[in-house]
């Protein structure tokens, strides 16, 4: 009986001690998650003016007591600079220009400034830019005035376009263009950057709570599990990697010997590989693409990394049930663990790939952010997405092995409706909703947005990969499960 109670004080002490740990763990990460996200919680680039216009109709030239101005409603919270597309026809001006930008709905000025003739090119973005950005509530008029005081023969011009197309019906909202008084059908060729306030940042400390009782209820859920003798995700996990923990390590390392045996560079092709394929690529699309894209080799490696890591876990994955057909004939081990252990082992290579990106990134001038404290999170979800994924191919390689040739394909259009070496912009509307859609774009993107910008991600991003990632593995898990009784009759 004294043993008895021994037993039960002893494990009522160890479910309370797992329960602090994990809710330490929760708020850890959610104070990692706040601390490397910073102001990207409270506001995020604005979407709602995000269209520009390029038009080649001039207004003439703007002389001395000529005005044009333009008014729009503003889809954004918070104005950071404003764009007027201006030429100066190729000549030096010594002529001055000025830029007016109001809340006409409030009343109050947002920005004013003056450009000389030297700061004008010819059909290039003038920017009247806010030192803080300005807040501007959604749905105000907002104005812009240019004036100047050039003769003529020594005065710019504003570009603006006759016919503005339709995907521009966000800035179009409420636009009136005047041209010396003149009411005029069209829209000057503006580009705004701004910002959009976010709910997170404010609220932040009622999401810390919500998850700190969701931690709490799953882990009283899955202990009442346990003690009922149930699966449990938690505790049947942490039973597999205690038992199963050096069988795991065995096969990693075996498979990681076994693919750089008599290879004269082994490991260092690893390192290798990502560097030679961006320099292939990149002596092809740089051309094409560079001019469009900040830092492209950067750019470009960053999308490789991830995705080639995705291809290589996947590909090994669908194979691991086929090539280990003797030991799960003889050997009695849950079947799950071949297809993780292919991709832990390509999750070696991940790491190194990171290397080679670092050292480029240094290179070309980007600087170390905190925003970096949360890749190996984006990366622990790529991870996951391509167990889940790899599960569920090698489950299907089992019947048809068709699938590895199959995959060969997929993967090849997969990386092309991927942006590793092109922009989105380039894409028609209707193609962007299927590369938006697509879980890799996710990734990569939420990759360069902490590699190039130095920022985190806004937390849709990271509830997006979340979600893309537990949402694959489900798949993949059931589908393994479902069938696995039936590899023994196949392979």
């Amino acid at each position: 009986m004294k043993r008895t109670d021994n037993q039960k004080s002893s494990q009522r002490f160890w479910a309370i001690k797992m329960f602090f740990v994990l809710e330490g763990m929760a708020l850890a990460f959610l104070a990692i998650f706040y601390i490397s996200c910073g102001q990207a919680l409270y506001s995020r680039d604005s979407l709602g003016n995000e269209a520009g216009f390029y038009g080649t109709d001039m207004t003439g030239e703007l002389t001395k007591g000529m005005e044009v101005t333009q008014t729009y409603t503003s889809q954004m919270d918070r104005i950071d600079a404003v764009g007027i597309m201006v030429s100066d026809y190729g000549k030096a001006l010594t002529s001055k220009l000025y830029i007016r930008c109001e809340d006409i709905t409030d009343g109050h000025l947002i920005a004013e400034q003056e450009f000389s003739g030297s700061e004008l090119g010819t059909n290039e973005y003038v920017w009247l830019r806010m030192a803080e950005g300005m807040e501007v509530r959604r749905g105000n008029q907002v104005k812009i005035t240019c004036t100047s005081d050039g003769m003529p023969g020594d005065s710019p011009t504003i570009l603006y376009s006759g016919q503005p197309k339709p995907e521009n019906k966000k800035l179009l909202s409420g636009a009136l263009l005047t041209i010396d008084g003149k009411l005029t059908e069209g829209m000057m060729c503006l580009r705004l950057e701004g910002r959009d306030n976010v709910w997170t940042g404010p609220n932040y400390w009622k999401i810390v709570c919500l998850a700190l009782v969701f931690t709490a209820a799953l882990y009283v859920t899955e202990l009442r599990r346990r003690r009922q003798g149930k699966w449990s995700i938690l505790f049947g996990t942490m039973d597999v990697l205690k038992k199963y923990g050096f069988l795991i390590r065995q096969l990693v390392q075996r498979d990681f010997k076994v693919r750089y045996k008599r290879s004269i560079l082994g490991v260092f092709w690893s390192l290798l590989n990502p560097l030679l394929m961006m320099i292939v690529q990149y002596m092809v699309f740089s051309q094409l693409f560079q001019s469009d894209i900040d830092n492209y080799p950067v750019y470009l490696l960053s999308g490789l990394v991830v995705f080639n890591f995705f291809s290589e876990g996947v590909g090994q994955a669908l194979s691991s049930i086929v090539g280990n057909a003797s030991l799960i004939t003889k050997v009695y081990i849950p079947k799950y663990i071949y297809p993780v252990t292919r991709v832990l082992l390509s999750g070696i290579n991940l790491i190194m790939s990171l290397v080679p990106l670092m050292i480029a990134a240094l290179l070309t001038g980007e600087q170390i952010t905190k925003a970096y404290i949360m890749l190996p999170y984006i990366l622990c979800c790529v991870m996951v997405f391509t167990i889940g994924f790899g599960m569920a191919l090698a489950a299907g390689m089992t019947f048809f092995r068709d699938i590895q040739f199959l995959w060969g394909v997929l993967s090849m259009l997969w990386m092309y409706l991927t942006p590793l070496f092109y922009p989105v912009s380039i894409l028609p509307d209707h193609f962007k909703q299927i590369v938006l859609a697509n879980p890799m774009y996710c990734f990569v993107g939420a990759v360069r947005s902490i590699v190039i910008d130095g920022t985190a991600p806004q937390p849709r991003v990271f509830c997006a990969c979340t979600l893309a990632a537990l949402g694959m593995l489900t798949v993949g898990s059931v589908i393994f499960k479902k069938t696995q009784d039936q590899f023994v009759f196949y392979i």
